[in-house]
């Protein structure tokens, strides 16, 4: 049998999983992992989970405006820690996970340069990470927070944050140069969110799926898809 090229490789994944998408109904979110395994879980599982992770950001002494680094991979901790910070007033701020041990003490040194850099209060981990950033956390001054234990506490409601309050901080890529944090607001956010909407206009009889395998770190896997979908789905209900 011939071997088959890389592009008839990804093509055929892309077809599976367009027809296996067209049967999830577009009420949350669904998780694949790398055995193709499926956790589904509805927008009010989301936000259920996001204000019990507010409240228990809040038990922890985070405040509002406060910085909350996190540093997971993508996974309903994620949203978590993301929304949950959102929704307790505080400002969330993606890290890149460890992805090379080879170099890890590189990795350690601009971890904690991007913590100091943004003053995080806290940073959300799950075991894997903790295991591998090891002391150097505690040398930022950043206290770490276990994702596991974030819905621990029952769900609290926050008031509503000012659309030109700091709702996000991403860093840059640091392709060329050392990672450099940019500051977007709730308005700046919505804007943009705005703009995607306009370019995904709904069409009739059209199933309301997509799917992203971007990092969450990265503004396009964040924004371009996170956000547009939670944002859209909320403007076409």
């Amino acid at each position: 049998m011939a071997r088959r090229s890389r592009f008839q490789v990804l093509d055929a994944r892309r077809r599976a999983h367009r027809s296996r998408a067209s049967s999830i109904p577009a009420d949350g979110l669904v998780f694949v992992g790398l055995d193709e395994r499926e956790t589904s879980y509805s927008w009010a599982d989301v936000f259920t989970r996001a204000q019990q992770a507010a409240a228990t950001l809040v038990e922890s002494g985070v405040e509002r405006g406060d910085r909350v680094a996190i540093v997971l991979p993508t996974s309903i901790q994620f949203m978590d820690a993301f929304f949950g910070t959102l929704l307790a007033g505080a400002v969330p701020v993606p890290l890149y996970p460890p992805v090379r041990l080879g170099r890890l003490d590189e990795y350690q040194a601009s971890t904690v340069r991007m913590l100091g850099t943004v003053g995080a209060k806290r940073v959300v981990v799950d075991e894997r990470v903790r295991a591998v950033l090891g002391g150097v956390v505690e040398g930022a001054d950043c206290e770490p927070l276990d994702a596991a234990s974030l819905t621990a506490i029952c769900r609290v409601l926050v008031s509503p944050a000012d659309p030109d309050a700091l709702a996000l901080i991403q860093f840059s890529s640091g392709s060329t140069v050392e990672p450099k944090a940019v500051a977007l607001t709730h308005r700046q956010l919505l804007a943009q969110c705005a703009v995607l909407h306009a370019l995904m206009q709904e069409q009739p009889g059209n199933t309301r799926v997509g799917a992203s395998w971007l990092p969450l770190y990265h503004d396009m896997g964040l924004i371009g898809c996170l956000l547009s979908a939670v944002t859209i789905r909320a403007a076409w209900c």
